[in-house]
């Protein structure tokens, strides 16, 4: 006879069955649906709670984080009955929820802080949405965790896989934290004002991703209990750092066109510049290849399976 399982349970080789993953990917939309709802009411019922971010128009944007708020518990409420017949550890998945939960408030709050950086939706010569797709990149991980019903971990060893999908969420925080970084001060630099494309896109996102998966990866060595997997990602740390240094001080330098070639030029040097280099350093091992190594961001596998 062959093993069973119930809907919402794992198969014996410990991956989710074709029903517990269809169970998942319904409450998690049907999370995502109902919290925009909620979102919805919880804005037009009360106006003067936005009357004061609507006059510096991030209204979009103060949306985008009310919404996120709303999905965390929502999506932890429909995944919880699921949870509930796997028998897994309800207090863990709740306890990562309410984390993600501050750590989206925390988000809010800083947000407000920097958006001045950002380009305004109607300043002249700009273009609006870079804020919104920021703030979508930096809590997009949490959500994505929440959402899937990846908190509630269904394994054996569960205080060893809990860690694991802390790790693989931090690192994925960290990374895409320090992508938003690398092109804000990407498109803020103006010395010279001409040489900004070298330093925003795609220079500003790779050196600023990188620099963000080496403090993943520092955090990731942390948390982990393994010695193996603690030294590899202190490595891998060590890389993405050094090669973020390279490519920023390596993009600062391009940028200097700018001084006597017109912005077009500059976009038709800077946008291949960084990859240049990288393809300059798998020629120039002994000199370069230390500095420049080209590295996947590896992340636990199965941690927000």
């Amino acid at each position: 006879m062959t093993p069973t399982t119930r809907a919402g349970e794992a198969a014996a080789d410990g991956k989710p069955t074709r029903r517990a993953k269809a169970t998942r990917i319904v409450a998690g939309v049907a999370a995502g649906g109902a919290s925009l709802v909620l979102a919805l009411l919880l804005t037009s019922s009360s106006p003067e709670l936005f009357g004061r971010v609507r006059a510096e128009d991030p209204a979009s944007e103060a949306f985008i984080f009310v919404w996120a708020l709303i999905a965390l518990p929502v999506a932890g409420l429909l995944h919880t009955p699921q949870a509930l017949v796997r028998r897994v550890r309800i207090s863990a998945g709740w306890t990562l929820i309410a984390g993600y939960w501050l750590y989206i408030a925390l988000m809010a709050a800083l947000a407000w802080q920097v958006q001045g950086f950002f380009p305004a939706h109607d300043a002249p010569g700009k273009n609006g949405g870079l804020f919104g797709a920021a703030i979508l990149l930096v809590i997009g991980t949490p959500l994505f965790a929440v959402g899937s019903g990846a908190v509630f971990r269904g394994d054996r060893e569960a205080p060893a896989r809990l860690r694991e999908h802390v790790t693989a969420v931090t690192i994925l925080c960290c990374t895409l934290t320090g992508l938003v970084v690398g092109l804000t001060f990407g498109y803020n630099f103006a010395l010279p004002r001409n040489g900004f494309p070298a330093m925003f896109l795609p220079g500003g996102a790779l050196w600023g991703l990188l620099a963000g998966a080496a403090l993943g990866m520092r955090a990731g060595a942390l948390l982990t209990i393994s010695a193996n997997s603690r030294r590899r990602m202190t490595d891998d740390a060590k890389s993405f750092a050094r090669t973020s240094t390279a490519l920023l001080a390596y993009c600062l330098c391009v940028s200097q066109l700018g001084w006597l070639l017109p912005p077009w030029a500059m976009v038709a040097v800077g946008v291949p510049a960084p990859f240049v280099l990288f393809v300059v350093a798998a020629r120039d091992e002994e000199r370069l290849g230390r500095w420049v190594q080209l590295r996947q961001i590896e992340l636990p596998r199965g941690a927000l399976r």
